[in-house]
């Protein structure tokens, strides 16, 4: 079942982008209690949000504040408002961090460029992942005039804004990996050490399924919270510690972690963190088979967050309120939070290509401005600045094109993302989560046109499995509970198969499951693995329990050795009317399973003849039937 592993790095913890606070420590002199007190705001900002927006108000309400304190108090107010998920005043607070700098020009370099770092970090935990972005490339340049320290500083925080947008809005794993260690080997360069970026590469790596790695990047990045006493982060650990545990079975030890994990973050507090413990919870209940306890924790995550902006916490919520519906046999409630699931992922494309269009759109029309008032300026000096003109012309082409090229660049990463959704949903049959039919016949054209490279024995393996009695179990208790018993009885085939294996529903209560590479005595096995693993006990109402078994039957691919017959899209066919074949005769005994398996190709006639009679192959040896029950002997 799918654990709620964090897929993406929560918004709150964008703060690991922040310089250290003593970058921003008071270097005029000041009043020492105002030092203090920033001290303390941003030494509270990680772990106590809402007291460090507390204390940067306070700072704010004072009479005669001057600019650079203002900026520090601006900024911590702005992280801890995001970690708080108050995103209208985090916003707020970096617009004013961007007009302060900008108000003040005889600001240092040094200075603004820790200022706008923070105000990127600012818009990128509200969602504003364009405008963050700006921010980023304006202190990249700020950098190159500081001192080789600022400069790594500010490449580590590059690299690991660059591999948050990857992991949080590109779903692309693989590449934000590549990006947190650049930016891990550069803080190791520097001896820096920064917890939350080690945390994230840890999610990161849970993501892209390397368990060991994670649990290396996560003891790394416990011990160093214990160090630092950093209550939110450390708590958080622990819960991808527990999803871990839970995707190993041992779900005892895990429940004591996120249970007691959940207590803490109700005191700091932290919503999307309780949120992303509540989902794994569930997930907890469902492997222990309590999917009642399931959907109320995950309807409690989603609680959390429903009207926040933490959309990578509320796809957690609604991913394991799917698979507790999917559990309880609430087929229609599963299927309307798989619907608000895509509207969802779909929305936040479409605000961010808003976001880009809307900026482009401005851009352009000042740069249109800014020409005409330079037209106008020279005109009385056409020859003299001549050149001059030609060069604000070409340059201000170039600051579009590079416009144009920004958004052509995200715009079809937004589209390779959404279009990886509807694939993925296109290909997906709707009630039980299997492949679908036409997605299955898709592959099977692919490996039927294939060079077939086989060891000697070994042959592709089409199993037809049938539900027995169901259309009693309709008639009787509905359609409703019946999709109930087909997604129960898909769960456990998925469960049953092998990771390479294409298990889909065929249609109706028929799946279909496609192994590559078995011999005879294989299959044989995994027919009888499959029968019963799909023998479930199921409740279509309540208080009334009844035991649901399966029909098989099965047919080698190519049907005789690869070397006996040509490769076409058509092959497999032969194989599929075997194999139901052999499904017919299972089904006269029910919760059995029979096979056909070609033994050569006919001296006398072709294979297609012989698969189109079959008994007479029987007879003469061609073909071998086995079974689950005694053949009678003909």
């Amino acid at each position: 079942m799918p654990i709620p592993l964090s897929q993406h790095v929560l918004q709150a913890l964008l703060i690991i982008l922040l310089l250290p606070t003593a970058s921003l420590e008071v270097r005029a002199a000041t009043d020492d209690a105002q030092a203090k007190a920033i001290s303390n705001c941003f030494a509270l900002r990680r772990s106590e949000p809402q007291a460090a927006m507390v204390v940067a108000e306070s700072i704010l309400a004072t009479p005669g504040l001057a600019v650079e304190p203002e900026i520090k108090a601006l900024s911590c107010l702005g992280v801890a408002a995001g970690m708080a998920g108050d995103i209208a005043r985090a916003v707020e607070s970096a617009a004013l961090v961007e007009s302060k700098v900008a108000q003040h020009p005889h600001l240092a370099d040094e200075f603004n460029l820790r200022a706008l770092s923070n105000a990127g970090t600012i818009y990128h935990i509200a969602g504003r992942v364009h405008h963050a972005a700006q921010l980023y490339a304006r202190v990249s340049e700020l950098a190159k005039h500081g001192s080789p320290k600022d400069a790594a500083l500010t490449r580590v925080v590059m690299l690991t804004n660059i591999g948050l947008i990857h992991a949080d809005y590109l779903d692309s794993a693989q590449v934000a990996d590549g990006y947190y260690r650049q930016a891990l080997a550069v803080a190791k360069s520097i001896d820096h050490e920064e917890l939350p970026l080690l945390y994230n590469h840890a999610v990161n790596l849970v993501r892209m399924g390397q368990r060991d790695a994670a649990l290396t990047a996560l003891d790394a990045a416990e011990g160093l919270a214990v160090r630092l006493d950093n209550r939110l982060l450390g708590q958080r650990i622990r819960a991808e510690r527990a999803a871990l545990l839970i995707v190993s079975g041992d779900t005892a030890r895990a429940r004591q972690l996120l249970e007691a994990g959940l207590a803490i973050q109700q005191r700091l507090p932290d919503p999307p963190g309780e949120s992303d413990t509540l989902a794994k919870l569930s997930a907890m209940h469902l492997a222990v088979g309590d999917a009642e306890a399931a959907l109320r924790s995950a309807e409690a995550a989603w609680r959390k967050v429903e009207r926040g902006p933490f959309m990578q916490e509320q796809v957690q919520a609604l991913r394991a309120m799917i698979a507790a519906q999917a559990g309880m046999g609430q087929t229609l409630a599963a299927l309307a939070s798989a619907k608000q699931l895509h509207e969802l992922q779909m929305g936040a494309l479409k605000a961010q290509r808003f976001e880009i269009l809307a900026d482009l759109q401005a851009k352009m029309q000042d740069a249109a401005s800014r020409l005409e008032v330079e037209r106008l300026r020279h005109e009385g000096e056409m020859q003299s600045l001549s050149l001059a003109k030609a060069n604000v012309l070409r340059n201000s082409s170039f600051a579009i094109l590079a416009l144009l090229l920004f958004a052509a660049v995200f715009f079809l990463l937004m589209q390779r993302r959404r279009n990886k959704l509807l694939r993925e949903i296109s290909a997906t049959d709707a009630l039980t989560g299997l492949t679908n039919r036409r997605t299955a016949t898709h592959h099977l054209n692919e490996m039927a046109g294939a060079a077939i490279q086989m060891a000697q024995g070994m042959r592709h393996v089409l199993f037809i499995i049938d539900i027995d009695h169901f259309k009693k179990v309709n008639d009787t208790y509905g359609h409703f509970a019946g999709d109930g018993v087909l997604v129960q009885i898909a769960r456990a085939l998925q469960a049953a198969s092998r990771p390479g294996d294409i298990v889909a529903r065929w249609g109706g209560e028929e799946f279909l499951v496609v192994c590559r590479d078995l011999t005879q005595e294989g299959a044989c096995a995994i027919a009888e693995r499959i029968c019963a693993a799909m023998t479930q006990t199921v409740e279509p109402a309540s208080g009334q329990l009844l035991t649901v078994t399966v029909s098989l039957g099965f047919a080698p691919f190519p049907f005789f050795s690869a070397t006996d017959q040509h490769r076409d899209a058509a092959a497999w066919s032969y194989s599929i009317r075997l194999a139901d074949r052999a499904l017919y005769a299972a089904k006269t005994r029910r919760n059995a399973w029979a096979g056909f398996w070609g033994r050569q190709a006919p001296v006398h006639g072709t294979a297609a003849e012989a698969l189109d009679d079959p008994e007479k192959a029987l007879r003469s040896g061609d073909i071998e039937i086995m079974a689950s029950y005694p053949l009678a002997q003909s």
